[in-house]
Order: C-alpha cells, then sequence, then structure tokens
C-alpha cells in the first residue's frame, strides 16, 4: 500500500508544471538587464544602435520590446550581445512573461522616434522594476 501511495504521489509531483511565477520571472529580467545596461553604459563603442522608442503605455512594454530586440539586436555577434540571443534567459524570459500576458502585441510604429539601445535598456529595465514592485 505503502508502494502504491509512493507511486500515485510520485506521478502526481512529476507532472505537476514547474513554472516560475510572474514574480520570479520579472526578477530574473531585471537582473539580465542589469547586467546588459552596465555592459552597455561602460563602452560608448556600440552604442550607435537605435531602436525604435518603447510606447509607454502604463509600461506595458514588454512584447514590443521582445520584437524589437529580436529583430534588432539578437543576430548581431560579438560577446557584449549575448545576452539577446534567444536561447538566452533575457529573451527566454521576456518571451515566456509575454507568452503569459499578452494577448495580441502591436509591432511598433516604423515612422516612431529611434532611441539609442542604452536608453531603451533603461527604459525597459524602469518598466520592468515598476511591474516587479507591484507583483505580490
Amino acid at each position: 500500500m505503502k508502494t502504491i501511495l509512493l507511486l500515485i504521489f510520485t506521478v502526481l509531483v512529476s507532472s505537476a508544471p514547474v513554472e516560475h511565477n510572474d514574480k520570479n520571472l520579472l526578477g530574473e529580467i531585471i537582473d539580465e538587464l542589469d547586467k546588459a545596461v552596465k555592459m552597455f553604459s561602460k563602452e560608448n563603442k556600440g552604442n550607435e544602435i537605435f531602436l525604435t522608442k518603447l510606447q509607454m503605455d502604463g509600461c506595458k512594454v514588454f512584447c514590443q520590446a521582445e520584437q524589437e530586440l529580436k529583430k534588432k539586436v539578437s543576430g548581431l555577434s560579438g560577446a557584449k550581445f549575448d545576452h539577446f540571443r534567444i536561447d538566452k534567459k533575457l529573451m527566454r524570459n521576456l518571451n515566456k512573461y509575454n507568452e503569459r500576458h499578452v494577448k495580441t502585441c502591436k509591432p511598433a510604429d516604423e515612422g516612431q522616434d529611434e532611441i539609442l539601445l542604452h536608453a531603451f535598456l533603461n527604459k525597459l529595465l524602469t518598466c520592468v522594476k515598476s511591474n516587479f514592485s507591484m507583483k505580490r
């Protein structure tokens, strides 16, 4: 009887999805963005990458940010762009967060203002921290 109960418990535990909650995801995104912001603030060279300015609609910019980073940064080579590869933690977590929260994602308008990568990352970091502080 103990063996059967142990087997049932094992199956139940192993089949339960082990997902990060939003607070953990946002915390990991903050950590990765902090690293990227520090890396790009130290180096002026390479900061000439421009991305479309985020539409700050109540800091619901994660989907736009993910699209912009995928389109303009994740394909670039070099160690400083490693954070932005789609198989790395920052981009994976942005994608996970967006899968949970974004029903429709409008791409950024092409005619919209552009800002430097460093400024883009700072704005995104501010929004992530704001959302993080509101989560329980």
